[in-house]
């Protein structure tokens, strides 16, 4: 094995034994808190099969991060993300204006902004100024607070 291969290999098991640490606590933290440490959170992934005992275990779909909420394989709702799947992964939001990710449209009661929740829509970060808001920060700001531009933030 050369040294490229060796500490690659040695950066691989250092990144799953940090994204199992993680998963073994999720089920203990908020969105923010998971959101935090998300250079750990692995990708989801359309080929994997998620067991029951991972269950409450973050992963990642594009900039968003969500947690499992039941058993799942994805094969079999082919075509299918989590934004998708309400029921099977719960979305996560931050409170941390320099974390917020993307707006996205709740899906019925999932995914539905709390007060304190950011999000980033048109350049801007946003925070909700209400519980189960379900508004988009462009279209309804009473609802939203502007935080400035993203480069700003």
């Amino acid at each position: 094995m050369t040294a490229k291969e060796n500490v690659l290999s040695r950066e691989r098991d250092r990144g799953r034994a940090d994204a199992l640490g993680l998963a073994t606590r999720a089920s203990g933290l908020d969105g923010t808190a998971i959101i935090a440490e998300e250079d750990h959170i692995p990708p989801w992934r359309e080929n994997a099969v998620y067991t029951a005992d991972m269950v409450g275990w973050p992963l990642r779909d594009g900039e968003q991060v969500y947690t499992l909420l039941q058993a799942h394989t994805p094969a079999h709702n082919p075509g299918s993300r989590p934004a998708d799947l309400p029921a099977i992964y719960s979305r996560k939001h931050t409170t941390d204006p320099k974390r917020a990710k993307p707006w996205m449209a709740p899906n019925g009661t999932s995914g539905m902004y709390m007060k304190e929740d950011c999000a980033v829509d048109g350049g801007h970060v946003w925070r909700s100024k209400r519980d189960n808001n379900v508004w988009r920060p462009t279209e309804y700001s009473d609802s939203w607070e502007d935080l400035g531009l993203v480069e700003e933030i």
